[in-house]
Parts: structure tokens; C-alpha cells; sequence
């Protein structure tokens, strides 16, 4: 009896903690994005993209500041997630407040209400996703440890560059789709927008299906020296990558039937997919040919990304 209601204290006690851990999260993320959207608004002489460019380096700043006090970049990982969702709804409020304008331009208020369920929905299970793994303010990422190992006094510059403000530069690269969608847009709805709504809404479910079938062999295989090889895993070593890039591709789809005259906005696609094929997956490879004893094997067996092999890889 005693060792239950200690262990049930000590439950409690963990939870407070990591509600605790969350709220102060929120709160950082509340604070950078309102000293974004101030200093953003500060220059008025600027463009609508020039202001959200400023918005994306304020709050980057106040995040590093934020990850330094408290001694762990992860911080800035919830980022990737909640920024496409705020940039939705700055990007719309800014052009047309906070009404539809259906009249008229009734295209481009469906295209900011598909838009916005598909980024939201993105944005939510991903952040869940992080939260999820997520062992509060003294967790961080393996990737970061490894960045202060190997740059010493140097790893905050290193933080704010390359862990920081890259993947910022990256999201905001990403969000140019958005931005035309929404602020741009001169076409009425086509087979370019279901398009992008296939290509989003497949992209989600893969990284959603793709997340659960890992959690589920994590928890029955909790010794970790294994390599998941059922379901998505079984055709790709990375699906929830493949989704994260066909995610950036369909928004790009929604670009184009907008106003194809916008078509150089590709560049954040297809920076994401280069980032992903020869940044993000490298590096997790070479952790997982560290850690798991079959990854050789498995690696040989099935493709990187696709479901077929362009290349050896």
C-alpha cells in the first residue's frame, strides 16, 4: 500500500514537472512570436513578406536567448511546427483582417480555409509528436549534444546559426507557397488546388502512420538495439521524412494554381528536400548504423525514401 501511493506521488510529481516544463514553452513561444509581430510591424515602410522575414529573425533571437538561459536548444524544436500555422493566419489577417471576403475573391478565402486545416492538422499531430517524446527542459535532442561535443566554447553561435535561425530560414523559405496562396492568388480553384490537397492530405497521413508504427515497435521493443521493418518502414527507411517533404511540395501546388507567374516560390520545396536527403537523413543514418545491430542489413534491403530505388543509397 505505502509503495503505491509513493509511487503515485512520484507520479504527480513527474506530471507537474513536465506540465510545468510546457507551459514555460508556450510561454516562450508566446513571447517570441508577439516580439516578432512587433518589431515586423515596427517597419512600415516594408512588404508583407519583408515584415515576416523580420518577424522570423526577432523570434529566432528570442528563442536562442530563451535556449541559452535555460542551457538546451531544444527549445527551438517546436518551431518547425507552430510557425507554418502562424504565418497562415499573419499572412491572411494582414491582406483582409479577420473576415472572408467571399465576394469577388470567394477562391482565395476557400484556399486559406484548406490551407489552414491541412497546416493546423500538420502543425498539431507534429508538435503532439514532439511533445510526446519530449522529457522536458533538461532533454535535448542527441543531435545538439553531439554539436556541443564537437564545438565546445563555439556551440552557441553554432546554435544560433545552424540549429536556429537554418531551419527558421528554411520554414520561411517553405512558406513563400503560403504566402502566394494567400496574398498573390489570381486564379480561381483548379485541379492544381486538389492537387495540393492530395499531395498535403498524403503527406500527413504518412508522417502520422509512420509515427504510430514507430511508437508502438518502441514501446514492445523498449532494448532499442532493433530496427523497425513492418508497415511504412518496410518500403522506406524514412517515411516520416518522405511525408515532411511532400508536405512542403503540396503547399507548393497550391502556389501554382494561385498564380503560376509565382512559380520561382519552388525554391522552398525543393530546399527542403535537399535538406532533408543530404543533411537530415545522413545524419540520423549514421546514429542508427552506430546503435542498431540489423541497420546494415536493412539498409541494403530497402530504399531511403521512395518506395523504389532512383539510386543507391
Amino acid at each position: 500500500m505505502e509503495r503505491t501511493e509513493n509511487y503515485m506521488i512520484c507520479r504527480r510529481l513527474f506530471n507537474s514537472i513536465f506540465m510545468k516544463d510546457r507551459i514555460i514553452l508556450l510561454l516562450i513561444y508566446l513571447t517570441a512570436f508577439a516580439v516578432g509581430l512587433f518589431i515586423g510591424d515596427s517597419y512600415v515602410d516594408f512588404s508583407l513578406l519583408g515584415k515576416s522575414a523580420m518577424i522570423v529573425f526577432s523570434a529566432v533571437i528570442v528563442i536562442w536567448l530563451f535556449s541559452f538561459i535555460a542551457d538546451n536548444s531544444s527549445v527551438f524544436d517546436p518551431y518547425w511546427s507552430v510557425a507554418p500555422v502562424f504565418f497562415t493566419l499573419f499572412y491572411w489577417i494582414s491582406s483582409y483582417g479577420i473576415t472572408l471576403p467571399f465576394s469577388g475573391t470567394w477562391y482565395t478565402s476557400v484556399r486559406f480555409i484548406l490551407i489552414l486545416a491541412l497546416v493546423t492538422l500538420w502543425g498539431v499531430r507534429l508538435t503532439f509528436n514532439f511533445l510526446r517524446g519530449w522529457q522536458g527542459m533538461k532533454h535535448e535532442d542527441w543531435r545538439y549534444v553531439n554539436f556541443r561535443k564537437k564545438t565546445g566554447v563555439m556551440y552557441w553561435v553554432v546554435s544560433f546559426l545552424g540549429i536556429q535561425l537554418f531551419p527558421a530560414v528554411m520554414v520561411f523559405m517553405g512558406c513563400l507557397s503560403i504566402w502566394v496562396s494567400l496574398t498573390a492568388g489570381m486564379n480561381s480553384m483548379n485541379l492544381l488546388d486538389i492537387l495540393g490537397i492530395v499531395v498535403t492530405g498524403t503527406a500527413i497521413w504518412l508522417e502520422t502512420t509512420a509515427d504510430k508504427e514507430l511508437h508502438e515497435f518502441t514501446r514492445q521493443n523498449p532494448e532499442r538495439g532493433k530496427t523497425i521493418q513492418t508497415g511504412l518502414w518496410s518500403v522506406s527507411r524514412h517515411p516520416n521524412y518522405l511525408g515532411e517533404i511532400l508536405f512542403w511540395w503540396g503547399l507548393y501546388f497550391f502556389a501554382l494554381a494561385a498564380n503560376p507567374d509565382h512559380w520561382w516560390v519552388i525554391i522552398g520545396p525543393i530546399a527542403m528536400t535537399l535538406m532533408f536527403v543530404f543533411i537530415s537523413i545522413p545524419m540520423i543514418e549514421k546514429k542508427l548504423m552506430q546503435s542498431k545491430t540489423d541497420y546494415q542489413e536493412y539498409r541494403k534491403k530497402v530504399p531511403m525514401l521512395l518506395p523504389f530505388r532512383l539510386f543507391k543509397n
